[in-house]
């Protein structure tokens, strides 16, 4: 179906200030100021397009098998682990403005579930001057983990040591606004809002949610630093700092991963990983990682988790996998090595041990 749009330029741009565009649909005029207010602050010369939106189709299919122990028993699971579909859409307006949308839904392969779960969705725009989203997405603070990760969404991913009851730093915000700047200097800067983390409207904002980010990007260097503040209805100063080192280096990649927690009831924690991981060829790498949390007033909370495993890329596409995974416990620790993204989390008892062992496949399309 084909969709016209004329654009009318209601003031030119004189020395880069701010202007207004109407956008007129058949009869209808809407103004993109009246949509997003936080564009005011950006200047660029608008030309009219009559262009088709382009639209895209993507996925992942991810199932595994496991054996997963929970520290007393253990048994076979199937599991789909983060499965999505999702659908992106962009629509360039002007010279210097493209709008972007993106629906993606979490599905689930292993047990028939009709549930469909809501994941990365947003409507925005972007230009010269940076990429602003509105919806349902991923934090900058949560984005700091997801660039060490070398099992994500597997049995043993980091999550299962980052986040721990109030400790929960790897958020999407609700109706949140996200935005991204330019690359200047080898830094990009990324700054997000959520208005409200409960469910509904707000007229006080008291719910709320700040998360940023500053990544440094040269030659096999990538350093990230971020930090993260929620206001919970039972946990009102929750706060976290985030900080990453990445080097790639020919068949080599590891990473350094750091996050301080405050606010819990369970006082301050820190969490210290290290991953890497090692391409034999161009089938087959091998990975592994080590991610420990300890608790500053007992360390009785304190965790290991040990992970390694070996990929085999098939094609572009698809790859199969081998992974190990093992969390020790203290005596108060319930870390898991079956949550996060993977499809099927145990549940922990204090003091236990849990250990699995997953073949996985994942269709990336």
């Amino acid at each position: 179906m084909s969709v016209r749009h004329s654009y009318l330029l209601t003031k030119s741009v004189q020395g880069r200030t701010p202007m207004s565009i109407t956008t007129s649909i058949t009869t209808k005029r809407v103004t993109l100021a009246s949509l997003l207010p936080a564009l005011t602050f950006c200047s660029f010369a608008a030309i009219a397009q009559d262009s088709e939106p382009k639209i895209g189709l993507y996925g992942r299919l991810h199932v595994s098998a496991d054996y997963l122990n929970d520290g007393s028993d253990g048994g076979l699971n199937v599991s789909s682990n983060s499965s999505r579909l999702g659908l992106t859409l962009d629509y360039k307006v002007a010279d210097n403005l493209t709008l972007i949308g993106q629906i993606e839904r979490g599905i689930d392969l292993s047990e028939g579930s009709s549930t469909i779960t809501a994941r990365n969705t947003f409507l925005g725009v972007k230009g010269d001057w940076g990429t602003l989203r509105a919806g349902y997405y991923d934090t900058p603070v949560k984005r700091i983990i997801n660039a060490v990760e070398q099992f994500r969404d597997q049995i043993g991913e980091g999550r299962n040591i980052s986040r721990s009851g109030e400790m929960h730093f790897d958020k999407r915000f609700k109706s949140g606004l996200h935005y991204t700047t330019p690359t200047w200097q080898n830094l990009t800067l990324m700054v997000h809002y959520g208005t409200h983390e409960l469910t509904g409207a707000t007229v006080d904002n008291e719910h709320d949610a700040v998360s940023s980010s500053l990544t440094y990007q040269r030659g096999e260097w990538t350093a990230l630093i971020g930090y993260e503040s929620q206001s919970r209805p039972t946990e009102p100063n929750l706060e976290a700092m985030r900080a990453a080192l990445i080097r790639k280096s020919g068949a080599w990649s590891h990473a350094l991963f750091y996050q301080h927690a405050d606010g819990m009831a369970t006082g301050s924690q820190e969490v210290f990983g290290f991953t890497t991981s090692y391409a034999l060829n161009s089938e087959y790498s091998l990975k592994g990682q080590v991610f420990h949390r300890t608790a500053d007033e007992t360390g009785e909370l304190d965790s290991t988790m040990i992970t390694v495993g070996i990929d085999r890329k098939l094609n572009a596409k698809v790859n199969a996998y081998l992974t190990f995974s093992h969390t020790d416990n203290a005596v108060l620790s319930t870390a898991n090595v079956s949550a996060g993204g993977h499809g099927k989390t145990m549940t922990i008892e204090p003091g236990q041990d849990p250990f699995a062992v997953a073949v996985g496949l994942r269709w990336n399309f």
